[in-house]
Protein backbone atom coordinates (compact mmCIF):
# COMPACT_ATOMS: atom_id res chain seq x y z
CA UNK A 1 0.00 0.00 0.00
CA UNK A 2 3.07 2.40 0.25
CA UNK A 3 2.41 4.76 -2.48
CA UNK A 4 5.97 4.86 -3.78
CA UNK A 5 6.60 0.87 -4.42
CA UNK A 6 6.24 -0.08 -8.00
CA UNK A 7 3.14 -1.14 -9.09
CA UNK A 8 4.50 -4.77 -9.71
CA UNK A 9 3.49 -8.22 -8.08
CA UNK A 10 6.89 -8.56 -7.07
CA UNK A 11 10.29 -6.20 -6.79
CA UNK A 12 13.36 -5.93 -4.64
CA UNK A 13 12.97 -3.67 -1.57
CA UNK A 14 15.36 -1.25 -0.36
CA UNK A 15 14.97 2.68 -1.04
CA UNK A 16 18.41 3.92 0.14
CA UNK A 17 22.33 2.53 0.65
CA UNK A 18 25.84 2.70 0.07
CA UNK A 19 28.42 1.75 -1.95
CA UNK A 20 31.26 1.91 -4.99
CA UNK A 21 30.11 3.06 -8.34
CA UNK A 22 31.39 -0.10 -10.30
CA UNK A 23 30.45 1.59 -13.99
CA UNK A 24 28.58 4.39 -15.45
CA UNK A 25 26.87 5.09 -18.98
CA UNK A 26 28.70 7.23 -21.21
CA UNK A 27 26.49 10.64 -20.85
CA UNK A 28 26.68 10.84 -16.66
CA UNK A 29 29.42 13.15 -15.78
CA UNK A 30 28.75 13.94 -12.12
CA UNK A 31 30.00 10.35 -10.78
CA UNK A 32 33.29 8.43 -11.59
CA UNK A 33 33.92 4.95 -11.56
CA UNK A 34 35.32 3.99 -7.94
CA UNK A 35 33.57 7.02 -6.16
CA UNK A 36 32.01 6.11 -2.55
CA UNK A 37 28.75 7.38 -2.86
CA UNK A 38 24.99 7.03 -1.36
CA UNK A 39 21.73 6.32 -3.24
CA UNK A 40 18.48 6.88 -2.97
CA UNK A 41 16.10 5.03 -5.31
CA UNK A 42 12.09 3.69 -5.23
CA UNK A 43 13.41 -0.04 -5.18
CA UNK A 44 16.38 -2.46 -5.46
CA UNK A 45 18.73 -1.71 -2.54
CA UNK A 46 18.70 -5.17 -0.88
CA UNK A 47 21.65 -6.01 -4.20
CA UNK A 48 24.99 -6.41 -4.44
CA UNK A 49 24.53 -4.72 -7.44
CA UNK A 50 22.56 -1.39 -7.97
CA UNK A 51 21.64 -0.31 -11.49
CA UNK A 52 19.66 3.60 -11.04
CA UNK A 53 19.98 6.88 -12.57
CA UNK A 54 22.79 9.40 -12.03
CA UNK A 55 20.37 11.40 -10.37
CA UNK A 56 19.92 9.77 -7.66
CA UNK A 57 23.29 9.15 -6.33
CA UNK A 58 24.82 11.78 -4.04
CA UNK A 59 28.65 11.82 -2.49
CA UNK A 60 29.22 9.93 0.54
CA UNK A 61 30.09 11.73 3.21
CA UNK A 62 33.74 10.62 3.85
CA UNK A 63 34.10 10.82 7.21
CA UNK A 64 31.26 7.98 8.09
CA UNK A 65 31.36 4.38 7.82
CA UNK A 66 30.03 2.36 4.90
CA UNK A 67 27.02 1.86 7.69
CA UNK A 68 26.44 5.48 8.68
CA UNK A 69 26.46 6.64 4.82
CA UNK A 70 23.81 3.79 4.15
CA UNK A 71 21.44 5.21 7.35
CA UNK A 72 21.73 8.87 6.20
CA UNK A 73 19.86 10.04 2.87
CA UNK A 74 16.31 8.88 3.64
CA UNK A 75 15.93 10.06 7.05
CA UNK A 76 18.62 13.16 6.94
CA UNK A 77 17.46 14.18 4.19
CA UNK A 78 13.43 14.28 4.98
CA UNK A 79 14.46 15.77 7.86
CA UNK A 80 16.22 18.82 6.40
CA UNK A 81 13.80 19.67 3.48
CA UNK A 82 11.10 19.65 6.01
CA UNK A 83 12.76 21.79 8.45
CA UNK A 84 14.49 24.45 5.76
CA UNK A 85 12.16 24.32 2.89
CA UNK A 86 8.70 23.96 4.44
CA UNK A 87 8.71 24.54 8.03
CA UNK A 88 11.66 27.67 7.03
CA UNK A 89 12.93 27.49 10.87
CA UNK A 90 13.96 30.05 13.11
CA UNK A 91 16.61 30.16 15.82
CA UNK A 92 14.82 30.10 19.02
CA UNK A 93 11.19 28.20 17.79
CA UNK A 94 9.79 24.82 19.33
CA UNK A 95 9.68 22.07 17.68
CA UNK A 96 7.22 18.37 18.81
CA UNK A 97 8.93 15.70 17.40
CA UNK A 98 6.54 12.28 16.90
CA UNK A 99 8.64 8.63 17.13
CA UNK A 100 11.44 10.45 18.34
CA UNK A 101 13.46 7.30 18.78
CA UNK A 102 13.48 6.23 15.11
CA UNK A 103 15.75 6.84 12.61
CA UNK A 104 13.96 10.42 11.44
CA UNK A 105 13.15 11.42 15.11
CA UNK A 106 17.03 11.17 15.83
CA UNK A 107 17.93 12.56 12.69
CA UNK A 108 15.54 15.37 13.27
CA UNK A 109 16.09 16.29 16.74
CA UNK A 110 19.96 16.58 16.02
CA UNK A 111 19.50 18.91 12.98
CA UNK A 112 17.15 20.68 14.67
CA UNK A 113 19.98 21.47 17.66
CA UNK A 114 22.00 22.04 15.28
CA UNK A 115 19.65 24.82 13.86
CA UNK A 116 19.02 26.33 17.15
CA UNK A 117 16.08 25.51 18.02
CA UNK A 118 14.01 23.79 21.02
CA UNK A 119 13.15 20.68 20.72
CA UNK A 120 10.53 18.12 22.66
CA UNK A 121 9.86 14.69 21.26
CA UNK A 122 7.37 11.53 21.92
CA UNK A 123 8.22 8.06 22.49
CA UNK A 124 6.62 4.68 23.73
CA UNK A 125 9.14 3.17 26.32
CA UNK A 126 11.30 4.30 29.20
CA UNK A 127 14.23 2.88 27.32
CA UNK A 128 13.56 5.30 24.38
CA UNK A 129 13.30 8.25 26.26
CA UNK A 130 16.19 7.32 28.23
CA UNK A 131 18.31 6.51 25.52
CA UNK A 132 16.98 10.56 23.80
CA UNK A 133 18.17 12.10 27.21
CA UNK A 134 21.61 10.27 27.16
CA UNK A 135 22.39 10.45 23.51
CA UNK A 136 20.73 13.56 22.56
CA UNK A 137 20.27 17.27 23.50
CA UNK A 138 16.76 17.21 23.83
CA UNK A 139 14.81 19.67 26.19
CA UNK A 140 11.33 17.64 26.57
CA UNK A 141 10.75 13.64 26.68
CA UNK A 142 7.20 12.65 27.02
CA UNK A 143 6.38 9.07 27.30
CA UNK A 144 2.68 9.31 25.23
CA UNK A 145 1.40 5.81 26.82
CA UNK A 146 1.66 7.20 30.48
CA UNK A 147 0.85 10.91 29.57
CA UNK A 148 -0.72 12.96 27.41
CA UNK A 149 1.88 14.77 24.85
CA UNK A 150 -0.90 17.68 24.41
CA UNK A 151 -0.78 18.24 28.17
CA UNK A 152 3.26 18.14 28.40
CA UNK A 153 3.31 20.42 24.88
CA UNK A 154 0.99 23.10 26.22
CA UNK A 155 2.53 23.46 29.76
CA UNK A 156 6.01 23.56 27.99
CA UNK A 157 4.90 26.51 25.90
CA UNK A 158 2.87 28.02 28.94
CA UNK A 159 -0.18 27.25 26.76
CA UNK A 160 1.32 29.09 23.15
CA UNK A 161 1.88 25.72 21.76
CA UNK A 162 4.61 24.43 19.60
CA UNK A 163 5.77 25.95 15.99
CA UNK A 164 6.58 23.25 14.32
CA UNK A 165 5.49 19.42 14.51
CA UNK A 166 7.16 16.62 12.69
CA UNK A 167 4.29 14.68 12.52
CA UNK A 168 4.71 10.64 10.80
CA UNK A 169 1.33 8.81 12.68
CA UNK A 170 -1.89 9.84 11.57
CA UNK A 171 -5.02 9.11 13.46
CA UNK A 172 -5.44 10.86 16.67
CA UNK A 173 -1.81 11.57 17.26
CA UNK A 174 -2.22 14.22 13.96
CA UNK A 175 -6.05 15.53 15.49
CA UNK A 176 -3.97 15.98 18.87
CA UNK A 177 -0.81 17.95 17.18
CA UNK A 178 -3.48 20.41 15.85
CA UNK A 179 -4.42 21.26 18.95
CA UNK A 180 -1.13 22.18 20.47
CA UNK A 181 0.14 23.92 17.27
CA UNK A 182 1.11 27.83 17.96
CA UNK A 183 -0.39 30.68 15.65
CA UNK A 184 2.04 30.38 12.87
CA UNK A 185 2.51 27.11 13.49
CA UNK A 186 3.90 24.71 10.82
CA UNK A 187 3.17 20.91 10.60
CA UNK A 188 4.83 18.43 8.88
CA UNK A 189 3.21 15.54 7.51
CA UNK A 190 5.51 12.72 6.18
CA UNK A 191 3.88 9.46 7.26
CA UNK A 192 0.87 7.44 8.26
CA UNK A 193 2.44 4.56 10.87
CA UNK A 194 -0.73 3.92 12.50
CA UNK A 195 -2.56 3.15 9.48
CA UNK A 196 -3.26 -1.03 9.24
CA UNK A 197 -4.52 -1.74 6.18
CA UNK A 198 -4.93 -5.32 4.43
CA UNK A 199 -6.94 -5.50 1.02
CA UNK A 200 -7.69 -8.42 1.81
CA UNK A 201 -9.48 -7.64 4.84
CA UNK A 202 -12.59 -5.36 4.54
CA UNK A 203 -12.59 -4.98 8.20
CA UNK A 204 -9.42 -2.90 7.87
CA UNK A 205 -10.68 -0.37 5.59
CA UNK A 206 -12.88 1.86 7.11
CA UNK A 207 -10.35 2.34 10.43
CA UNK A 208 -7.51 2.61 8.09
CA UNK A 209 -9.54 6.03 5.71
CA UNK A 210 -10.35 7.35 9.39
CA UNK A 211 -6.76 7.37 9.88
CA UNK A 212 -5.58 9.52 7.29
CA UNK A 213 -4.92 13.42 8.33
CA UNK A 214 -7.39 15.80 7.36
CA UNK A 215 -7.64 19.51 8.57
CA UNK A 216 -10.39 21.73 9.07
CA UNK A 217 -9.40 25.15 7.10
CA UNK A 218 -11.01 27.19 8.60
CA UNK A 219 -10.30 26.14 12.11
CA UNK A 220 -6.73 26.78 11.08
CA UNK A 221 -7.73 29.97 9.41
CA UNK A 222 -8.48 31.29 12.51
CA UNK A 223 -5.28 30.54 14.52
CA UNK A 224 -3.03 31.12 11.00
CA UNK A 225 -1.20 27.87 10.94
CA UNK A 226 0.03 25.69 8.02
CA UNK A 227 -0.07 22.04 7.04
CA UNK A 228 2.96 20.64 4.51
CA UNK A 229 2.77 16.64 3.41
CA UNK A 230 6.07 15.96 1.39
CA UNK A 231 7.82 13.10 0.23
CA UNK A 232 11.52 13.38 -0.51
CA UNK A 233 11.45 10.00 -3.31
CA UNK A 234 9.51 11.96 -5.31
CA UNK A 235 11.13 15.15 -5.02
CA UNK A 236 14.02 13.22 -7.10
CA UNK A 237 12.33 13.89 -9.96
CA UNK A 238 10.62 16.92 -9.68
CA UNK A 239 13.18 19.25 -7.61
CA UNK A 240 16.54 17.54 -8.18
CA UNK A 241 18.29 20.22 -9.04
CA UNK A 242 17.18 22.14 -5.46
CA UNK A 243 17.38 18.61 -3.31
CA UNK A 244 21.26 18.54 -4.86
CA UNK A 245 21.75 21.48 -3.61
CA UNK A 246 20.01 20.71 -0.05
CA UNK A 247 21.82 17.24 0.21
CA UNK A 248 25.26 19.61 0.26
CA UNK A 249 24.23 21.88 2.47
CA UNK A 250 23.00 19.32 4.73
CA UNK A 251 26.29 17.53 4.42
CA UNK A 252 28.14 20.53 5.93
CA UNK A 253 25.37 20.97 8.92
CA UNK A 254 26.33 17.04 9.82
CA UNK A 255 29.83 17.29 9.66
CA UNK A 256 30.18 21.03 11.24
CA UNK A 257 28.52 19.49 14.31
CA UNK A 258 29.84 16.13 14.58
CA UNK A 259 26.45 14.48 14.04
CA UNK A 260 26.44 10.62 12.80
CA UNK A 261 23.37 8.37 12.17
CA UNK A 262 22.05 6.26 14.92
CA UNK A 263 22.19 2.63 13.56
CA UNK A 264 20.89 0.02 16.27
CA UNK A 265 21.51 -3.17 14.64
CA UNK A 266 23.55 -4.69 11.68
CA UNK A 267 22.23 -7.73 10.12
CA UNK A 268 24.21 -9.38 6.96
CA UNK A 269 21.38 -9.72 4.47
CA UNK A 270 20.76 -13.87 4.24
CA UNK A 271 19.28 -12.41 7.76
CA UNK A 272 17.11 -9.72 6.65
CA UNK A 273 14.04 -11.10 8.01
CA UNK A 274 15.49 -11.14 11.45
CA UNK A 275 16.22 -7.29 10.74
CA UNK A 276 12.51 -6.88 9.53
CA UNK A 277 11.14 -8.50 12.44
CA UNK A 278 13.43 -6.18 14.59
CA UNK A 279 11.65 -3.11 13.22
CA UNK A 280 8.28 -4.67 13.09
CA UNK A 281 8.11 -5.13 17.01
CA UNK A 282 9.50 -1.77 17.32
CA UNK A 283 12.62 -2.82 19.04
CA UNK A 284 15.04 -0.62 17.32
CA UNK A 285 16.31 2.51 18.17
CA UNK A 286 17.77 4.39 15.06
CA UNK A 287 18.44 2.73 11.77
CA UNK A 288 18.51 -0.89 10.98
CA UNK A 289 21.26 -2.15 8.46
CA UNK A 290 21.60 -4.37 5.94
CA UNK A 291 25.10 -5.56 5.54
CA UNK A 292 25.99 -6.70 1.69
CA UNK A 293 29.27 -8.57 0.90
Amino acid sequence: IYQWSPKTKSFILGMEGAGIVEAIGPSVNNVKHGDKVVVGCQNGCYAELVKVSSRNVFPAIESFSFYENAAFPVSFLTSFVGLKELARVREGESLLVHAAAGSLGLATIRLAKALGLRVAGTASEQRKIDYLQKKTRIDLTINYKKESFKERILEWTDGKGVDIIFESVGGNVFKESIECLAPLGRILVIGMSSTKFDKKNPLTWIPAWRSIPRVNVLSMLGRSQGVFAYHVGRLLSQQYDRLHKLFIELCQIVQQNSIHPSIDRTFPLENVVQAHQRIEKRINIGKVVLKIN
